[in-house]
This record gives structure tokens, C-alpha cells and sequence, in this order.
């Protein structure tokens, strides 16, 4: 669970943003197009927050989660669970 926590961390440190400096290539792009660079931030802000939350999930809750799949597992395999 650690090497999955340290991963995901590792992705939303890695999540590319757009910030003022990174538009120059973009310096041609009609002021519609720039609505999309919003869009493609906030999806980012979004996966970014996402990803810290798992992040401290599989950190500090690991052996809950591993718990929870062994039970979902285990009731899989009884049939209760479809």
C-alpha cells in the first residue's frame, strides 16, 4: 500500500497545470481556446486533490483498505456480492 501511495503521490506532483508563462505558445490561440486552458486546470485541481486524498488513504488507512477487500473478496466468493 505504501508503493501505491508513494506512486499516486508521485502522479499528482507530475499533473501538468497551465500557468501564465506556459501560454506563450498558445500566444495565437483566439480567447475561446483559453476557456479550454480553465477547463484543463480545473480537471487538474481536480485529480490533484483526488490523488492526495488516496494518497493519505493508502498511507494511514492500509490495513483498513486491505481489510475491506479481503471481506468484499470473501463475500464475492459466497455469492452474496454481484
Amino acid at each position: 500500500m505504501d508503493a501505491s501511495a508513494t506512486g499516486v503521490n508521485t502522479l499528482k506532483e507530475a499533473t501538468p497545470r497551465f500557468e501564465g508563462w506556459s501560454l506563450a505558445p498558445l500566444a495565437g490561440v483566439p480567447i475561446v481556446g483559453l476557456m479550454f486552458v480553465n477547463r484543463f486546470n480545473t480537471i487538474t485541481d481536480t485529480w490533484k486533490d483526488s490523488a492526495g486524498i488516496l494518497s493519505e488513504v493508502l498511507h494511514t488507512d492500509s490495513g483498513k483498505v486491505s481489510r475491506a477487500a479481503e471481506n468484499y473478496a470473501a463475500a464475492a466468493r459466497a455469492g452474496t456480492v454481484k
